[in-house]
């Protein structure tokens, strides 16, 4: 039987929080936002009405609570609530879902070696928390999550310093939730118009909410009520969960979203998020939240992939190893979306307010050498990670256990298959925690060679498909693309059926060399020539980082003269193992 206010006043003061109460809290989370992501999805208009925060909340944590899982043996609460921030900052999604692992991370690190944290170390947390995500946004606005965090963080310190009990303060700092998430409606215009609170400080709200009902098991009160306009939040008194029921019936005013959204983790051990939030800016970009070692950046409104290109370049000065791209007005439902984000362009759109939505969505993760074939992947809704990263292999599987349907996996050549196939071995949960039941879903290891069929294999990818169809379309496509490549010699062949010197263009097909060339331009087009004598209608060139874009261009322009039938296109691929890579279809 659950307590009440009322019942048992004196035994509040003994309450305290410690590892399993912080374990069943990140439980919770998962279980609550997966049940009220639609309804936050709904009152998504800020920074862009893309209708995504409810899942992106979701998704982060639920990421959290699977590194608490991962725990084995007896933890502590400062190891349960470092697991959260690792995890949500592994699994984060959007900017809400950023900043919410920045304020994870905060509360952790104040946490660090208290086992049961009095109303001081809690305040103290919240402060550092609030801080650290106020940090993390290049240009924070009032009437977001950083807003609230901070009206949260001050109530803790002014009821700490009242000498409130630990469960005392975090009734008010609750209460203090409501009530700054109520004054969001008024602090941000678009806010205002549409009558509703801010999305992701909503969230917030639902997670402070069960920590409320965790630490004291009790329910909270009051009577649910309507998201609608002129009543964009609850009443004080009434369960966010409950209220969040019913939603604005009438669709949010602010305008259609446009330009598109990158997420990135980064290789560089250094932490250089002030510097990178500089120049992302500079770059042109906005919604810039970064928290080492990932970065989330928007192109301004209505930026297509040049402008995508350029933040890409400044987040690559720090070595991206896996880049998550979505087209935000495609997320929007807008047909008039970046289609030519890449070649290969086929950005799936999110299904926005749908409680279920992700739920049974496939997914693919890409593996590419260049960081153009990484845009051109992402931009094609794969989650394309850098194959000769030193941490390709731990980006692969942390990309798996983020998905939440059938996952595809794409490897680039023999030997990262053979590395992914050893790593991706189906292991059940070993944590004391796992609840989730079971061993985790096993990825689909497709034998895909080289970038060539990674691409060929995307592009027919569809995030909505049956699983079996999608399986069987993407090892056709992939299986059914004849390539090659030209590379260039780094050293002198003397001996051997094929001599040659330093630079010369070496044409290989299925990993074995073929023939030696003179000039690089020309080995391309025997090597096209070639690959066209069985037939084919479609030829992919992915140029490497040492061809000039004229120089690609004028292949491809020759290719369409002297093979009318076939269509040329150019891939900017930027890889440093090839000179040139050639798919035929």
């Amino acid at each position: 039987m659950q307590r009440s206010d009322e019942e048992h006043p004196d035994d509040r003061a003994a309450v305290r929080l410690n590892a399993r109460l912080a374990t069943s809290w990140a439980r919770r989370t998962v279980e609550r936002l997966r049940r009220e992501r639609g309804g936050i999805n709904a009152i998504n208009v800020f920074p862009v009405a893309d209708g995504d925060t409810g899942s992106n909340l979701y998704l982060t944590v639920r990421s959290a609570y699977r590194a608490v899982e991962e725990l084995e043996g007896p933890a502590t609460l400062p190891e349960v609530v470092s697991a959260m921030a690792t995890g949500a900052l592994r699994g984060a999604r959007g900017n809400s879902g950023l900043i919410l692992s920045v304020a994870l991370r905060g509360v952790a690190d104040a946490l660090e070696g208290i086992d049961v944290p009095a109303a001081g170390d809690f305040a103290e947390a919240l402060s550092l928390a609030a801080a650290r995500a106020r940090e993390a946004v290049e240009t924070p606005v009032d009437g977001t999550m950083v807003t609230v965090l901070d009206a949260m963080a001050e109530e803790a310190q002014l009821r700490a310093a009242a000498g409130d009990s630990l469960v005392a303060l975090v009734e008010a700092v609750r209460d203090r939730s409501r009530t700054a998430l109520r004054e969001t409606t008024g602090q941000l215009p678009v806010l205002r118009e549409n009558q509703v609170v801010d999305a992701g400080s909503s969230g917030i709200v639902e997670l402070f909410d069960l920590l409320y009902l965790t630490v004291t098991g009790m329910e909270p009160g009051g009577k649910a009520a309507a998201w609608s306009a002129g009543n964009g939040a609850p009443a004080s008194g009434a369960d966010p969960a409950r209220a969040r029921s019913t939603v604005p019936s009438r669709a949010v005013a602010a305008p259609r979203p446009t330009g598109l959204e990158l997420v990135a983790h980064l290789g560089e051990a250094k932490d250089r998020a002030r510097p990178l939030r500089r120049a992302l800016a500079k770059a042109g970009g906005t919604s810039i939240v970064v928290s080492w070692p990932m970065a989330h950046v928007h192109t301004a409104s209505g930026g297509g992939p040049q402008e995508a290109l350029q933040l890409l370049e400044v987040l690559d000065r720090h070595t991206v190893v896996d880049l998550r791209i979505e087209d935000l007005a495609a997320a929007h439902g807008d047909p008039g979306s970046h289609g030519d984000a890449s070649e290969h362009s086929h950005v799936s759109a999110q299904t926005g307010g749908d409680e279920d939505a992700g739920s049974g969505r496939c997914h693919v993760i890409a593996l590419a050498d260049g960081l153009g074939l990484m845009f051109a992947l992402a931009s094609s809704g794969a989650l394309a990670v850098r194959a000769d990263a030193a941490d390709a292999v731990a980006a692969v599987r942390a990309g798996v256990a983020a998905a939440e349907g059938p996952c595809f996996v794409l490897p680039d050549s023999p030997q990262t298959h053979a590395a992914l196939r050893e790593a991706l071995a189906v292991r059940g949960r070993s944590g004391r925690r796992g609840r989730t039941g079971g061993a985790e879903r096993e990825p689909r290891l497709i034998r895909t060679r080289d970038a060539a069929s990674v691409l060929a294999a995307v592009a027919v990818f569809d995030p909505h498909a049956d699983p079996e169809d999608l399986l069987e379309d993407m090892v056709a496509s992939a299986s059914g693309t004849r390539s090659g490549c030209v590379v260039l010699a780094e050293r002198a062949q003397a001996a051997g059926p094929l001599m040659y010197s330093q630079g010369d263009p070496l044409t290989c097909i299925d990993g074995r060399m073929r023939g030696v060339g003179s000039v690089p331009e020309t080995s391309v087009l025997e090597l096209v020539h070639r690959l066209l004598g069985a037939g084919g209608e479609l030829v992919t060139l992915i140029a490497g980082g040492q061809v000039p874009p004229a120089v690609g261009e004028s292949l491809r322009a020759r290719i369409e003269e002297e093979h009318p039938h076939a269509e040329a296109v150019l891939v900017a691929g930027g890889q440093e193992s090839s000179w040139m890579v050639v798919g035929v279809e």
